[in-house]
């Protein structure tokens, strides 16, 4: 089965962990799936009008279309369309003719999908796992772009949402289509078990982008600066993928550098590393769809301390951690000084047992194959 990939983000090397969960899901299908990812980007001190670069990925080849930036932005689209018209023709000639497109998250690289169908005939099935369907984003999923992502929903043969609260977030905007969900899926061979040791202190980890309006993080601080005067029997530990000034001068200034640690980006081995050593995962977010974070803690048998958001309560059950009302900072308290004093009480083996039989890239990758076959 020959299928082409069109990612709405995708890791370029301005930043190469951009929709890294998209080609996770696409390199854990089966052998009987041949995979070919096309993307056209803004290249580098580029001389020539436009660029192709193939990269090997695990599962897959990365047909790379590089162009050289235009300023005007209805030009640069232009180009941008007539490139992935050109990266279709190469990949006919260079590797097959699809059988099918996978297109992952429905904006903007949808409107290529619905125009291949339209000239072509190519049938579509989208991956969705944008937060922009969330009532929290009802400001922004308006007008043009709504009637756009909309349309393009509906034209698909199959939309794949993460989460079942996903799902009926983009029937409220209108779109009636057949769905089946499939969760985001987890390296269980990367992310595995640990043994938490540390000197009488214990970790609580805390992994996003640190973008207050999703992931309200000032929250989180502002609930341990109230937790350090209770008890001082833990560290806070920070893996994100963006700077983050502004929290950092607030651990200064309330004197929480003992017990708050910023680790910046890490490699997918050492955030492994991070979830082993860890008594327990801390999220605060205002809105999700299924983190990935929370999937990896519970492959790494990590029990979950989580805001009751988009589709976390669908996994997030007492066996494997413990749920509040987003935004509820009394909750948090009381959810961490619960955590501190009973973490070791849960089973690990039988969380990470949990996340093997669900979100293992196995169990994930057939379950895709037999929609594409559907």
């Amino acid at each position: 089965m020959n299928i082409l990939h069109l990612l709405s983000w995708f890791p370029t090397p301005d930043d190469p962990t951009l929709g890294n969960f998209c080609v996770r899901m696409i390199d854990a299908l089966p052998e009987e799936c041949r995979s070919v990812i096309l993307s056209v980007c803004d290249g580098k001190d580029m001389t020539q009008s436009f660029e192709v670069k193939e990269i090997q990925g695990a599962h897959h080849i990365h047909v790379q279309i590089y162009i050289r930036p235009l300023k005007m932005n209805a030009l640069r689209k232009l180009k941008m369309l007539r490139m992935y018209q050109y990266g279709l023709n190469y990949i006919k000639k260079r590797f097959f003719k699809p059988d099918l497109i996978h297109l992952h998250v429905a904006y903007p690289l949808g409107q290529v999908a619905l125009l291949w169908k339209k000239l072509y005939g190519y049938n579509y099935v989208m991956t969705e796992h944008w937060t922009i369907y969330q009532p929290q984003n009802k400001d922004v999923m308006v007008g043009k772009l709504k009637r756009k992502i909309v349309k393009i929903a509906n034209n698909a043969s199959l939309i794949m949402p993460v989460s079942l609260d996903l799902q009926h977030c983009m029937e409220g905007h209108g779109i009636h289509n057949r769905f089946q969900v499939i969760y985001n899926l987890v390296n269980t061979d990367t992310f595995k078990l640990g043994t938490p040791h540390h000197d009488g202190k214990k970790q609580i980890l805390h992994i996003s982008t640190l973008r207050d309006e999703a992931k309200n993080f000032s929250g989180i601080l502002r609930v341990v600066e109230r937790l350090w005067q209770q008890r001082q029997d833990f560290e806070l530990h920070v893996i994100h993928d963006y700077e983050a000034p502004e929290f950092k001068a607030f651990v200064k200034d309330h004197n929480l550098s003992d017990c708050v640690i910023f680790h910046g980006k890490k490699t997918s081995e050492e955030v492994a590393q991070a979830y082993q050593e860890a008594d327990f995962f801390v999220l605060f977010s205002n809105f999700e769809n299924l983190p990935c974070v929370i999937v990896e803690a519970f492959a790494s048998g990590v029990p979950v301390l989580s805001s009751a958001v988009g589709g976390i309560a669908e996994i997030l059950s007492p066996e494997r951690g413990i749920l509040i009302p987003s935004g509820d900072e009394e909750a948090l308290l009381q959810g961490m000084n619960t955590m501190l004093d009973h973490s070791q009480d849960y089973d690990r083996q039988a969380i990470r047992d949990y996340a093997i039989k669900t979100f293992s890239a196995e169990k994930i990758g057939e379950a895709i194959l037999q929609q594409y076959s559907s």
